[in-house]
């Protein structure tokens, strides 16, 4: 229930901000590289707890309206049994921009899955993983853009006892 809560909330605050209108002049950029960061949350009856993120995307602009990218993450910590140890996160991702706009917050949703492990824990764990989400972009200049979004996480053809988890990262993106 925390989980559909948090969901409607990212939701509501990536749809409601204000005035959403057509654009007439935008800059044109087709790629745009991303720095992401922020901690998956293992919500369900799992071995780690959290694990804190970084990486980077490299995505293009396949219209106004959507856009490709390929992620990879990665992070380190310690499971709830003290062993030290990696996971690592590389995926592809699809992304809808509802609306074109002026504004500086550009509302988006989006889709992936990819390749997810575990690896030096108590065992190593790897296969497939799939996730959905929405995120804004924060335009500071029409080349710079920070990015706030939640995800929802999927990591049931894993054998890690849990199927559902969050993940909430933050960053930048340099378009160009």
């Amino acid at each position: 229930m925390k989980q559909l809560k948090l969901a409607a909330l990212m939701v509501f605050l990536c749809t409601g901000v204000n005035g959403y209108t057509q654009t007439e002049e935008t800059p044109k950029f087709d790629y745009h590289l991303e720095y992401v960061m922020g901690p998956y949350l293992f919500v369900d009856n799992i071995v780690y707890d959290a694990v804190f993120m970084n990486g980077c995307r490299l995505g293009f602009k396949l219209n106004p309206h959507f856009d490709f990218s390929i992620e990879y993450v990665v992070g380190q910590g310690e499971d709830v049994f003290n062993n030290f140890g990696m996971t690592h996160n590389a995926n592809l991702q699809f992304a809808y921009y509802p609306w074109v706009t002026n504004s500086r917050f550009k509302p988006y949703f989006f889709t992936g899955g990819g390749f997810f492990e575990f690896k030096e824990f108590t065992t190593d764990v790897y296969g497939i993983s799939v996730h959905a989400g929405s995120g804004t972009l924060l335009e500071f200049t029409p080349r710079v853009n920070g990015i706030i979004e939640a995800r929802y996480l999927n990591t049931g053809l894993l054998d890690v006892n849990a199927e559902n988890q969050l993940a909430v990262f933050w960053g930048a993106r340099i378009n160009f």
